[in-house]
């Protein structure tokens, strides 16, 4: 299994590195870019895509790992109040002996 994972791996690696070298040597025409402050000079269009791309899942990566993180904290928070939570029901059951019939059996449902 882990064979195959490492071989189907390596296959997409390749692949994408192929594909990007494919995409890179059709797109070699240089573009400028005009911001608000000036221009830059003439870059190849694959760099700028891939700038643009690499910005893209910046933008969208940095939020969306903060959230992750935050709600990672709350589960860990609400497991430690839970685990205090059932102790406390834990010291507050009574001990009952099954053996004794006098005390009714304790169902914990």
């Amino acid at each position: 299994m882990r064979g195959l994972r490492r071989v189907a791996l390596i296959a997409l690696f390749l692949g994408l590195l192929v594909g990007g070298w494919a995409f890179a040597g059709k797109n070699l025409e240089p573009v400028e870019i005009d911001y608000l402050l000036g221009t830059s000079p003439g870059l190849q269009l694959w760099k700028v895509l891939l700038g643009a791309a690499g910005l893209g899942f910046l933008g969208a990566g940095i939020p969306l790992s903060l959230s992750l993180m935050r709600r990672r904290l709350e589960t860990r928070r609400y497991r430690k109040e839970l685990t205090r939570l059932e102790a406390d029901l834990k010291s507050l059951q009574p001990a009952v002996d099954p053996e004794d019939p006098a005390e009714p059996a304790f169902r914990d449902d």
